[in-house]
C-alpha cells in the first residue's frame, strides 16, 4: 500500500514478492559524481574514497514478506558506488558504473543503516538486484552472480555504521 505522502512515485518488483516504492519518478536524478574541482585535499581523499552524492533527499518504502519498511535517504548522503573488486571489471562492470548507480546507493545506506530494514541482510540483497534488474539492463547471468556476491559478502564482512554485524 502506498502512503498518501508519496502521490508521485516510483514503483518497481522483485522476486519474493519485494517491492520497492520511491517518493519520486526519477530518484536517479539526484544521484550524482563529485566534481574534484575546487576542492581541498581532505575533501578529494574523500570524493575519491565516495565519488556519488545525494543532492535531494528521497523516501523509500520497502513491502517484503508482509513487513513495511521506510526510511529516507538524505541529502548529502555519500557512497562509494558498488563495490566490485578490479579482477570482476571485465564481467560485471566497474564499481562506478552509471547502471549501479541508484541500486548502489540505496543498498549501501541499507547496510550502513540495518535498523532501516529491520536486521535482514537478504533483504538488503534482493533490493540491490531489484534495482539492477529494473534500472541497470544486466543480463540475468551477471544478476545471479551479483546477487550470490553481495549476499555472501555480507554474510562474512558486513557491518553497519557503528561497526555492527548483520543479525543471522
Amino acid at each position: 500500500m502506498i502512503p498518501e505522502i508519496m502521490p508521485k512515485y516510483l514503483q518497481i518488483s522483485g522476486e519474493k514478492k519485494l517491492v520497492i516504492t520511491f517518493d519520486c519518478k526519477n530518484p536517479d536524478e539526484y544521484l550524482v559524481d563529485v566534481s574534484l574541482i575546487g576542492l581541498s585535499k581532505a575533501e578529494k581523499k574523500l570524493a575519491k574514497k565516495k565519488p556519488f552524492v545525494v543532492t535531494k533527499g528521497f523516501k523509500v518504502l520497502i513491502d517484503f514478506e508482509d513487513d513495511h519498511y521506510f526510511f529516507v535517504i538524505p541529502n548529502g548522503y555519500r557512497w562509494n558506488g558498488a563495490n566490485v573488486p578490479p579482477f570482476a571489471w571485465v564481467l560485471i562492470g566497474q564499481r562506478t558504473d552509471p547502471r549501479f548507480k541508484l541500486a548502489s546507493c540505496v543498498h549501501d545506506y541499507m547496510c550502513e543503516h540495518h535498523k532501516v530494514i529491520g536486521y535482514n541482510r537478504y533483504l538488503s540483497t534482493l533490493v540491490f538486484v531489484t534495482c539492477c534488474q529494473h534500472f541497470g539492463d544486466f543480463p540475468a547471468w551477471k544478476l545471479f552472480a551479483m546477487k550470490h556476491s553481495i549476499d555472501n559478502y555480507q554474510k562474512v564482512f558486513g557491518k553497519d555504521e557503528e561497526g555492527k554485524r548483520w543479525k543471522l
